[in-house]
């Protein structure tokens, strides 16, 4: 038996493959008011940004294994098979056979499944199209004959099979994950956004995580983000040495992610319309951003395609990048001036 549902991920921006395989997913169900934005806004890569001394490559995907995975529950109610290093199972090839009939299942009625890292081992080591599937993607199809899943994921620009017993796990954690919808919550809370809002605050100002991939055992943070994200971005350009490669990544990142919030605050003016002008104030503080962060794209961009960076483009970046922060400022102080008037 062969079935396939015609499902396919939205367009992915960097550690957003979470966002961007639930958006079609519970578009398919009938819950149409999760958009790519609010996804992203909920779950909070509207307003995560992180960076590494010196300003080279980071994981810029961090979310989509922790908290934003721990969002999945308040989307709706889902069927989760899970196993991992830290979370072993006595046999894993028995619970695999058992999330491939909650699959077909699914699959049957319609409705793709929500995947970790859909890929075999092989798959990743070689040089198959599918070595790029790493995140989330979507099982949209199975081929009983060949006992094989169809997947599509938002990182491979085809689609590609994976044998029932070979899908994952795949990553260093040894995490074989699947979300599997069964329906939906009765109604989605206000609170929800209420919290989204204050993580927000949370990812500004540096306290959103305590875990050792955030902060070291002095109390420091080893992987920048928030506010100090940006300080800790600028002063790499102090160097003459500052990765251009990374750094353009970089701003294509914050400029996506800061798009998301300023669409997610305007989204938000028609659930607390009593705090509208705030939360228009804190989107128009983040258009400029986007523009200002649409200068350092550019910058960073003509200095990579010369291999090289000037003096005064440095001083430039710099200064830009001051903006930028001051920019990202002023949208979450109207964030918390939203907060005052939503919590009492």
């Amino acid at each position: 038996m062969n079935v396939m549902v015609d499902v396919v991920p939205a367009k992915p921006h960097d550690g957003t493959t979470l966002a961007s395989s639930m958006s079609p997913l519970l578009q398919t169900v009938g819950e149409p008011e999760w958009s790519m934005v609010r996804l992203q806004g909920v779950m909070g890569h509207a307003f995560q940004f992180q960076m590494v001394a010196g300003g080279g490559g980071v994981m810029h995907d961090t979310l989509d294994w922790s908290h934003a995975k721990d969002i999945i529950p308040e989307l709706g109610q889902f069927q989760a098979f899970d196993a991992s290093n830290n979370n072993p199972v006595d046999d894993l090839p028995s619970l695999k056979k058992e999330a491939r009939d909650a699959v077909l299942g699914s699959l049957q009625r319609g409705v793709p499944v929500l995947a970790w890292q859909p890929m075999s081992l092989e798959q990743k080591q070689g040089k198959d199209p599918a070595n790029h599937a790493y995140c989330w993607g979507l099982i949209v199809g199975y081929n009983d004959a060949e006992e094989t899943y169809t997947i599509r994921h938002p990182f491979v620009p085809v689609d590609y099979t994976v044998r029932y017993d070979e899908l994952g796990p795949a990553d260093p954690g040894g995490w074989f994950g699947l979300r599997i919808w069964k329906q939906p919550r009765t109604k989605h809370s206000r609170q929800l956004h209420v919290t989204a809002l204050q993580n927000a605050l949370s990812f500004a100002r540096g306290t959103m995580f305590t875990d050792e991939n955030f902060v070291r055992a002095d109390g420091r943070q080893a992987a920048p983000y928030g506010f100090a994200a940006y300080e800790t971005w600028r002063d790499a350009f102090e160097s003459d040495q500052v990765p251009l490669g990374p750094g353009h990544h970089h701003a294509e990142v914050l400029l996506d992610r800061r798009t998301a919030a300023a669409a997610y605050m305007r989204e938000l003016v028609g659930i607390f319309p009593d705090a509208s002008q705030a939360l228009e104030t804190a989107a128009s503080h983040y258009d400029r951003e986007v523009e200002i962060v649409e200068g350092l794209r550019e910058i960073i961009l003509d200095a990579r395609k010369k291999e090289a960076m000037s003096d005064d483009e440095r001083v430039e970046v710099r200064r830009l990048l001051d903006e930028a922060l001051a920019a990202d400022r002023s949208a979450v102080a109207q964030i918390e001036a939203v907060l005052k008037i939503l919590v009492n």
